[in-house]
């Protein structure tokens, strides 16, 4: 439920109206680009590092551990399907293969990971990364899933201040958004994230000691547009391609866009096996 805004948030509302009408009409087809564009939203929910005094960080690094299990692999549904069923296994290989790549390791036989990553995947109309005054307000955070997650990206999840009884809430802007709007292009970013996305949402959580409540560590979302014509199949390397340079990272902008080349095809990796030459001599 969109809570009601004040006239000057009308007028944005109205503002990008137009530009969603406007991309609707001039977005160019797929034929004219060989380009896959994938937006990355990531954030780091869990702070302690970004905030410590007694650690130089990178900045924006969540500096949190890089030893990590993976949990479970799930599809978020929603009323329209995907164009093809996905293969878990294949979206499983490519994010530990990604992982591997930018420094995560994962456990082995025995090992106690620090962090748990769980991946969820589907298509919908996400919360917009550039509305800071829009959106809705949802009951309890999420927990870590033991069972397919629940989509928690479709509404923004705010947690109601301290001995506030959970019920809706009006969410006000900030002098940041109104600056942020005269950004060139900002509107227009805005406008483009309000259409229905394909996507991909990797979550890391502390790994809970017995009686601990697991807390979301940090969470990246990679997500492309049009999802009637793009099999997650095919875009997935890309996505997480895109995506994985910034687990445990919260860049400066709330949604970064990246230009991959456009996959024509996917390729499944299955065990070597020597040829005898002679056998394929005429």
């Amino acid at each position: 439920m969109l809570v009601p805004q004040s006239p000057a948030g009308s007028s944005r509302l109205l503002s990008l109206a137009v530009l969603v009408t406007a991309a609707v009409l001039f977005t160019p087809a797929r034929a004219q680009t060989e380009q896959l564009e994938v937006g990355v939203r990531s954030s780091v929910p869990d702070t302690t590092y970004l905030w410590s005094h007694d650690k130089a960080k990178v900045k924006g690094d969540g500096g949190h551990s890089k030893l990590y299990g993976i949990l479970n692999v799930a599809e978020i549904k929603s009323d329209q399907r995907l164009v093809k069923p996905v293969d878990e296994n294949y979206l499983t290989s490519l994010l530990i293969m990604h992982m591997a790549s930018n420094g995560f390791h994962q456990i082995v036989a025995g090992q106690r990971p620090d962090i748990i990553i769980t991946m969820s995947y589907g298509r919908g109309e996400l919360a917009n990364p550039y509305l800071k005054d829009m959106g809705t307000v949802s009951g309890a955070n999420p927990g870590l899933p033991t069972s397919p997650p629940g989509d928690y990206e479709r509404v923004p999840v705010l947690a109601p201040p301290n001995n506030t009884p959970m019920a809706t809430q009006t969410v006000v802007g900030d002098a940041q958004q109104l600056f942020d709007e005269l950004r060139p292009g900002f509107l227009a970013n805005a406008a483009k994230a309000a259409f229905e996305k394909l996507f991909i949402r990797i979550t890391a959580w502390n790994f809970p000691s017995k009686g601990q409540k697991p807390l979301i560590l940090w969470k990246t979302v990679m997500v492309v547009d049009d999802p009637d014509h793009h099999d997650l199949n095919i875009v997935a390397e890309k996505m997480i391609e895109a995506g994985a340079p910034y687990f445990d990272k919260e860049p400066k902008d709330k949604e970064v866009l990246l230009q991959k080349p456009w996959p024509t095809a996917r390729v499944d990796l299955g065990m070597p096996r020597v040829v005898d030459p002679a056998a394929h001599k005429k």
